[in-house]
């Protein structure tokens, strides 16, 4: 067993702006809330100016201003919003393993979930990078960034400085990839070998990095976890959107600079009072981003850019996702298997039968309810964005899903985010997938593909049968379970019918 001490003596490194101060704890040091750069409200981000003297890192940034419902659900009620919150949230986090004789190590960038709206980079308990660092020997960067209507506010129509107002919460997370690149290498990180990954939101924030031309050199591949695709919306809704809220305020192109004098509750209030006749009008505002000359479009609906298309990809999703199921574990293990069917019938209606077919022969060693918390929501946009990647002629695409029950209510299949602890090797931090046998199975899994992938660029791993790239002509997928199996085209039919069929749940700022 490993002690660890905390070294009084505080690590000190110089950046291209300044000195930082952090701590060490065993044989990593850390780095919390390190500024990497500056921007004016609405407005793309700049380089941060040099100071004097040493600044302290010793703890987490304030994270961007939330935008959730009054009584959000659970999974936006997470360790950070006890953080303080600012519209000054640029900033990122460090954990860097002690290095010997100028070796530079792998870098692990996270971009944090909560659509782009919500969440920070202490979302959860499980997202600290200490065990990353230690064990993986790794460098591992979390970053918090501007979000909601503070980073996609669409005011191109009120001046060519706000021509990407959209997109500057993305624009974001790319000067954190260039501060990244220009100064990890003084934290013992190599800036040729970075790897970008993120969950929910998060993913989709991975996709757009390949999307922007600005962020290609500054990062060497990526890991989409549950989050290929975008969050809906249009260019023509979203300034449909912000003339609404900016009329509301009584600013007009000709007063715009009284938009930076507005609160940022008076925006969000502004928003609130012309959401719903927004939505009765047809206008859909999504708060992510839009393809612009910047931002150019998920590549689930336009392809890789010519910049990206090379780069390794690994693409992942859950067999349970955002389940709206509510069966407690005593309702489930009162039930037979007619009332399982009756049950699945009942909610799928005509499509029962094929689909408990489908899923019986993809599944075959699950119960047959799993069927009801079985997702295709993120299912399908992963293959579609995984297929395009593979038709730009990437040979290093690969697709997972995660298909493992775990013990919450009486056994159900792995959930939004489920695998994520898993990865960050802090399993013994979510108590209801601290299974003593199969937790340490999952978690030498999707820690060792995860390292071997930042590494390397390829995630097989002794724990994991040969795991091959997904081809135009070989739809591969790795079903992550109580035994793996590599399967092809497995489940294509179940998912189209899954998603004809299943009541969907709602995401977004319900205001």
């Amino acid at each position: 067993m490993n002690k660890f001490v905390f070294d009084p003596v505080k690590p000190v490194v110089e950046t291209k702006f300044g000195k930082l101060r952090g701590v060490t704890y065993g044989d990593v040091n850390i780095f919390m809330g390190v500024k990497y750069a500056e921007a004016k409200r609405f407005h793309m981000p700049v380089e941060q100016q040099p100071w004097e003297g040493i600044k302290n890192a010793y703890t987490y940034g304030p994270i961007s201003m939330q935008m959730l419902p009054p009584n959000p659900p659970s999974y936006y009620r997470g360790l950070h919003m006890l953080q303080k919150q600012s519209e000054d949230c640029q900033n990122l986090n460090i954990w860097a393993p002690k290095t010997m004789n100028g070796e530079k190590k792998p870098v692990l960038v996270w971009m944090h979930g909560g659509g782009y709206f919500a969440g920070s980079a202490l979302e959860e308990y499980s997202f600290d990078g200490f065990n990353l660092a230690h064990y993986g020997d790794i460098v591992f960067v979390s970053v918090n960034h501007r979000l909601n209507i503070l980073g996609h506010l669409n005011l191109a129509d009120y001046g060519e400085e706000f021509k990407n107002s959209v997109n500057v919460g993305i624009a974001d997370l790319v000067a954190a990839l260039k501060w990244i690149h220009e100064n990890i290498a003084a934290f013992g990180g190599d800036p040729e070998n970075v790897t970008i990954i993120g969950h929910s939101g998060g993913g989709g924030k991975v996709q757009c990095m390949y999307q922007i031309e600005e962020a290609a050199p500054y990062f060497q591949r990526g890991i989409v976890l549950s989050g290929a695709g975008g969050m809906g919306g249009s260019d023509e809704d979203s300034r449909k959107g912000a003339k609404a809220i900016l009329d509301e305020l009584g600013i007009t192109k000709d007063n715009i600079e009284k938009l930076y004098e507005v609160s940022y509750d008076e925006l969000v209030g502004a928003y609130r009072k012309v959401a719903r006749s927004l939505a009765e009008a047809g206008v859909r505002l999504g708060w992510s981003p839009i393809a612009d000359d910047y931002f150019r479009g998920f590549p689930g609906d336009v392809g890789f850019m010519p910049w990206s298309k090379d780069k390794p990809i690994i693409y992942g999703t859950t067999l349970g996702e955002f389940s709206n199921v509510k069966l407690t574990a005593e309702e489930k293990e009162a039930m037979t298997e007619a009332d399982k069917i009756a049950f699945l019938k009942d909610r799928y209606g005509e499509g029962a039968d094929r689909m408990m077919e489908l899923f019986r022969k993809a599944y075959p060693k699950h119960d047959i309810l799993d069927l009801a918390y079985m997702d295709s929501m993120f299912r399908i946009p992963t293959m579609k964005a995984a297929l395009k990647h593979a038709e730009a002629g990437n040979n290093n695409t690969y697709v997972f899903i995660a298909a493992y029950t775990a013990p919450e209510d009486g056994w159900i299949p792995v959930w939004h985010g489920g695998e994520v602890c898993y990865i960050f090797m802090n399993e013994d931090r979510v108590f209801v997938l601290n299974e003593a046998i199969y937790g340490q199975k999952f978690a030498n899994i999707f820690s060792t593909m995860t390292l071997n992938f930042v590494k390397h660029g390829d995630p097989n791993n002794k724990y994991l049968p040969e795991w091959k790239p997904l081809t135009t002509d070989h739809l591969y997928t790795m079903v992550i379970d109580r035994e793996c199996e590599l399967r092809e085209a497995f489940d294509e039919e179940l998912v189209e019918l899954h998603s004809k069929y299943n009541p969907r749940p709602t995401f977004g700022p319900r205001l």
